[in-house]
């Protein structure tokens, strides 16, 4: 297993959250996946929002009052290496509420490399 990198706030700042299970928010490396874990049991799956966009990863979630107002929200963004294939994210959210997001490493190609977009959403 190797590690890549880490959760960051915004602003550049290295973001350790306290999770139920012991994980920091780091990426690792498994194979061809890369795959992160984040602890979102205070949430319903209804209120989780999985995004990605050129190679970046934000998992948001909001929880609502039956008024309306917003009583619990937050947001985790991970920065993903050129080599992740952006169609290939999945999303898994464990009973525990641990969510799990991997992401496939495209075979290496030897030819002219072409940048791409993609965003995707999953509605969990």
């Amino acid at each position: 297993m190797e590690l890549f990198g880490s959760f960051v706030r915004p602003h550049g700042e290295t973001l350790g959250f306290p999770a139920r299970s012991g994980t920091t928010g780091v990426v690792k490396t498994l194979g061809n996946t890369y795959q992160f874990t984040v602890d979102v049991s205070d949430f319903a799956p209804e209120d989780i929002v999985v995004t990605t966009s050129n190679n970046q990863i934000e998992v948001h979630a909001e929880k609502l009052a039956s008024d309306g107002t917003v009583m619990n929200t937050f947001t985790h963004k991970c920065q993903l290496p050129e080599d992740v294939d952006p169609t290939s994210v999945s999303s898994s959210l464990g009973d525990n509420g641990m969510l799990t997001i991997r992401a496939q490493r495209r075979p290496a190609k030897h030819s002219e490399h072409v940048q791409q977009t993609f965003r995707t959403e999953i509605k969990i």
